[in-house]
């Protein structure tokens, strides 16, 4: 079987959750630094002070949608002494109340490429919750990145700029361009230099001339994925391939914001987007949980003839001194792990293919998953796969900070079995 890259990027699974939140001129956030000395080369000290955010934040959740608009979820918690105003963040959203605007700063500082800074959203939804007997108000505060704002302006893309014979990637530069009109630099900010978009290769322009046609009330960006789906490769070229569109959001601050990009197919083989991923050794520490949320086993509609050997449950101390009763099979070659006749390959390549949906949870933040890229899963046990196996697509991805930690929770769809596992080499 062909390895993917592993899509546990961060090494590292100490984490020190970052989130800081501006709402117009007031900051709130979970981070502290205290006051650091530093001696400069002529032998002299300096002193710098981070500064220090009111904790008031309890969590932040995203959660990444097409790539393309993030959804957030805060939760604060007020706590109100005799001194304290029980009005205070009402106060605060008032200072607001006509942009909406609030900008979220998070991450994980124990991985400095996990931060991800200013991201600008507007507020949709505020609810309160009161604890009487403890004096908390908690503000649970519903907000969407402001590009959602690109899709809810509609133009007409008619006139003889857009349609008849044209290089899609010349419009998309067009479009680029005239931002004050559709505003697409207020979604990508990181693309406002064009000739550094021009040097960095954003947007493929190895496409040939095509027939556009007229687009009515279309928003930008769909319109901007209709000329994406419409570029060809130049005939003169051998391989036929097509070309994707792809949002980075851009944590290493090389374009100061996010961009995106129009690749051609072939840049994307199975050794770059297809993840691989073990639930069990040697990830277990990493994966915090793994389901399946569909309520049907489909062992149920294969038979399965062949004799089974039951193993015996064995007692042992754990690592706590506790005895504890585990199934421990013998050691063996590759022998115990392989499916040795037809009837056991037929079978697992039955119960491999349906399309079901898992959930899977991880220590510490991801880069942003191309939506709708692949992770190919081995559910392990002991070395040997469960039929949860199989090749999965990503469709939603959901990053979680708080004062504990920080955690990414995937929701999958397997798109493929697992039929062509090599199973003398199933670990």
């Amino acid at each position: 079987m062909s390895k993917g890259i592993s899509l546990l990027e961060n090494p590292i699974r100490v984490s020190t959750p970052f989130i800081k939140v501006t709402i117009g001129d007031y900051t709130f956030g979970v981070f502290k630094q205290d006051n650091n000395i530093t001696k400069n080369s002529d032998g002299s000290y300096r002193l710098t002070s981070q500064f220090t955010y009111p904790n008031y934040i309890q969590s932040l959740q995203i959660v990444k949608v097409n790539g393309q608009v993030n959804q957030y979820t805060l939760v604060l918690r007020y706590p109100i002494t005799e001194n304290n105003d029980p009005n205070f963040f009402e106060k605060v959203f008032s200072s607001v109340s006509k942009t909406r605007k609030i900008i979220f700063s998070y991450g994980d500082l124990s991985a400095p490429k996990f931060l991800y800074k200013n991201e600008e959203a507007i507020i949709l939804d505020i609810k309160n919750n009161f604890d009487i007997n403890s004096a908390v108000i908690q503000y649970n505060i519903s907000a969407v990145s402001t590009c959602k704002l690109a899709t809810a302006s509609v133009f007409n893309f008619t006139g003889p700029e857009f349609t008849g014979d044209k290089k899609p990637s010349d419009i998309i530069k067009i479009l680029l361009r005239q931002n004050s009109k559709y505003g697409l630099l207020d979604v990508f900010s990181g693309m406002r230099n064009m000739d550094l978009v021009e040097s960095m290769g954003l947007i493929r322009s190895d496409d040939c001339i095509v027939t556009l046609q007229n687009k009515q009330n279309i928003n930008i960006l769909d319109y901007l994925r209709y000329l994406v789906s419409n570029m060809r490769r130049s005939p003169s070229l051998s391989d036929k391939s097509l070309y994707k569109l792809v949002v980075v959001d851009d944590t290493s601050d090389v374009l100061g914001g996010p961009y995106f990009k129009v690749i051609n197919t072939n840049e994307s083989s199975d050794s770059l987007d297809t993840y691989q991923l073990d639930i069990g050794y040697p990830s277990n520490n990493v994966v915090t949980s793994f389901n399946i949320d569909n309520n049907e086993s489909y062992s149920l509609l294969y038979e399965y003839s062949k004799k089974l050997n039951t193993n015996e449950y064995v007692s042992r101390i754990d690592d706590n001194g506790n005895i504890s009763s585990i199934y421990s099979p013998n050691i063996t070659s590759n022998n115990d792990i392989q499916l040795t006749n037809s009837n056991d390959l037929n079978w697992w390549k039955n119960v491999t293919q349906y399309p079901i949906s898992a959930t899977v949870t991880l220590k510490g933040l991801l880069r942003p998953a191309i939506l709708m890229s692949k992770v190919r899963l081995s559910v392990l046990f002991y070395g040997k796969a469960h039929i949860s196996s199989g090749e999965y697509i990503i469709n939603k991805q959901v990053d979680t900070i708080d004062g504990n930690g920080c955690w990414t929770t995937l929701n999958l769809v397997r798109v493929d079995g697992d039929g062509t596992r090599n199973f003398t080499d199933n670990v």
